[in-house]
C-alpha cells in the first residue's frame, strides 16, 4: 500500500528495515496464521451482522485456507514497508477484490494486535505450565524415595542442621508450585478478548465482539475499549512470573552446584555435564550454569519491558504494543528452557552413598539442638547455654575431635534419653515443616494435590480453545448451508 490518501509513499527503505521484516519470514509463522484466526471469527461475525456479504464471506475463508494450506508463501513473497498486517490484507485485496479490505469494519490493527498477542501466547503458556508440572512430578517422586535419607542444610554456605534429601526437595517443589500458581493467575487476562475495541474508541457499528471472542476461545470480550488496546499489562505480570521463577531456578542450580561440587554430596551423570578442552579430569555441571544465565535474561526482559511501558501514555503506542511487548517472547522461551534444564538435573541426580552422613558427623550440626537441650534440661537460660555449647565446639576442635557428642560427657549433660544424633534429630523435627517423614509427606500430599489440581485446570482451558476451533470450523461449514433461521449470535 503506498498511497492511503493522507500518506503518499511507503516507508522510507531505511527506517522499514529497522521497524518491519520486509521478506515477511518471521511474519509467516509469528503472526499470519493469528492473523488469520482472527479474520475467519471477523468474516463469520460481520457475514451474521449483515456487514459483509456472504460471499465475500465465503471468499475470504476458501483463501485463508489456501494460504494457511501453502504456509503464506504467497504472502511471505510480498514486500511489505509498511509491515505484515498491510502487505497481508494487500493480498487478500488483490486475491478477493477491493471488497476484502471490508473486513476490517469495526476494528483496527490496534485491537488487532491485542488480540494477536494474546493468542500467540497460548501455546508457550501451556508449555511453560506443562514443564513445571512436569518438574514437580520429578520432585515429588524422588522426595519420596528419599524421606530417610540425611543430608546436611546448609546456612552461608556451611552445614548447619541435619536434615533429609526429601526435606530440601520439597522445599524446592513448594516454591516451584508457587511459581505455577502465579502462572496460572494470569489466565484471566489472557483469556479476555481485546477485538472489537477498534482503534481505542469501539464502534458505532453493530458488531457482536461477545461471538468473536467466543470464536477464538476467548472468556470475555473486551470491557472497556481504551483498557483493551492500551494495557499490556499481562505481559508485564507473565514476565514478572518469569522473573521470580528465573530466581527460584537459579537458587536451586546454586544449591546443587554446591552439592555436585567439592562437597562430593551428589553427582549428575556423564550426559549432563560437560568436559574441558584443555583439563582432562574435569565434569563441569555447566547446564546448571545455564540457568543461572538464563535467569539474568528473563529478569532483564521483565526490566525493559516494565521500562519500556513506565512512561508511555495510557492509549496505544508503539513503545507498548511492540518495542515493550517483544521481550516477553524471550522471556517464556528461557523460561521453558531453564525449567526443562532443571527437570533433566533432578532426575539424573544420584546422592553419594557415605558423604552426607559423613558431613553430618563431622560439621557439628546438631549444635542447636545441644544448647536446645542444655536449656530444657540444664537450667540454664538459651543465650547461656548457646555459649556453652559454643565452647564446647571449640575444644573439639582444637582437641581434633571430629564431633560434639565425643567430648561431651556422654551425652549425660542433654537430659535422660535425648539423643544428638544427627539422623535422629532429622527424623524427629516434625514442628514447623522439619524434616521428620510425617512432616515432608504431608508436604508431599499438599503439593500433590495442587498438582492435580493444576493438571484439570489446564486441561479445561485447552479443552476450552479447542472447542472454539470447533465451534469456528462449524460456522464456517454452516455458511454454505442455506440460512432458514436465526442463528443463536451468544448475545
Amino acid at each position: 500500500m503506498q498511497d492511503t490518501g493522507r500518506v503518499k509513499s511507503t516507508l522510507h527503505p531505511e527506517a522499514s528495515s529497522i521497524v518491519f521484516d520486509a521478506d515477511l519470514r518471521r511474519a509467516v509463522s509469528d503472526e499470519l496464521p493469528f492473523y488469520a484466526e482472527i479474520d475467519r471469527a471477523q468474516a463469520i461475525m460481520l457475514e451474521r451482522v449483515g456487514l459483509i456479504d456472504r460471499d465475500v464471506a465465503r471468499k475470504v475463508l476458501v483463501e485463508l485456507d489456501r494460504l494457511q494450506a501453502d504456509k503464506f508463501q504467497s504472502v511471505a513473497v510480498s514486500p511489505a514497508p509498511r509491515g505484515s498486517y498491510l502487505a497481508y490484507e494487500d493480498h487478500l485485496r488483490s486475491v478477493i477484490g477491493k471488497e476484502a479490505s471490508n473486513l476490517h469494519l469495526g476494528r483496527s490493527r490496534n485491537d488487532i494486535n491485542a488480540t494477536l498477542v494474546k493468542l500467540k501466547l497460548r501455546g508457550p503458556y501451556q508449555e511453560l505450565a506443562g514443564e513445571l508440572l512436569q518438574l514437580l512430578r520429578v520432585l515429588c517422586g524422588l522426595a519420596r524415595a528419599h524421606t530417610e535419607t540425611v543430608f546436611p542444610l546448609h546456612t552461608h554456605r556451611q552445614p548447619a542442621l541435619p536434615s533429609t534429601f526429601a526435606h530440601h526437595l520439597a522445599a524446592f517443589a513448594s516454591a516451584f508450585a508457587r511459581d505455577l500458581d502465579a502462572l496460572m493467575a494470569a489466565h484471566p487476562l489472557l483469556n479476555r478478548s481485546c477485538l472489537g475495541a477498534g482503534a481505542g474508541g469501539g464502534t458505532t457499528l453493530p458488531i457482536l465482539p461477545d461471538l468473536t471472542a467466543r470464536l477464538l476461545g476467548f472468556a470475555t470480550p473486551p470491557v472497556n475499549s481504551i483498557d483493551s488496546v492500551a494495557s499490556r499489562d499481562l505481559v508485564l505480570r507473565l514476565l514478572a512470573d518469569f522473573a521470580v521463577l528465573a530466581s527460584n531456578l537459579s537458587r536451586v542450580a546454586e544449591t546443587l552446584l554446591l552439592w555436585v561440587g567439592d562437597s562430593g554430596l551428589a553427582s549428575l551423570p556423564d550426559e549432563l555435564v560437560g568436559s574441558s578442552s584443555a583439563m582432562p579430569h574435569k565434569r563441569n555441571p555447566f547446564l546448571l550454569e545455564q540457568v543461572q544465565g538464563k535467569a539474568g535474561a528473563v529478569i532483564g526482559c521483565f526490566v525493559a519491558a516494565v521500562t519500556g511501558m513506565h512512561s508511555a501514555p495510557f492509549t496505544n503506542c508503539v513503545a507498548v504494543g511492540t518495542e515493550a511487548t517483544r521481550h516477553v517472547w524471550p522471556g517464556i522461551d528461557h523460561s521453558i528452557g531453564s525449567v526443562r534444564l532443571i527437570r533433566l538435573c533432578f532426575s539424573g541426580l544420584t546422592v553419594a552413598k557415605d558423604a552426607p552422613s559423613a558431613m553430618l558427623e563431622r560439621s557439628f550440626v546438631n549444635a542447636m539442638e545441644a544448647a536446645t537441650r542444655l536449656t530444657i534440661y540444664g537450667g540454664l537460660d538459651f543465650r547461656s547455654a548457646h555459649n556453652k555449647v559454643g565452647q564446647l565446639v571449640t575444644t573439639a576442635i582444637e582437641c581434633g575431635v571430629p564431633n560434639l557428642l565425643a567430648i561431651a560427657q556422654g551425652g549425660r549433660m542433654w537430659g535422660p534419653g535425648v539423643s544428638l544424633a544427627p539422623d535422629v534429630i532429622a527424623r524427629t523435627a516434625r514442628a514447623g515443616g522439619g524434616p521428620a517423614p510425617e512432616a515432608v509427606l504431608a508436604t508431599l500430599d499438599e503439593l500433590e494435590t495442587g498438582i492435580e489440581r493444576s493438571v484439570v485446570f489446564l486441561r479445561e482451558l485447552g479443552a476450552s480453545w479447542s472447542r472454539a476451533r470447533e465451534e469456528l470450523r462449524s460456522a464456517i461449514t454452516k455458511l454454505d448451508e442455506p440460512r432458514l433461521q436465526s442463528i443463536d449470535d451468544g448475545e
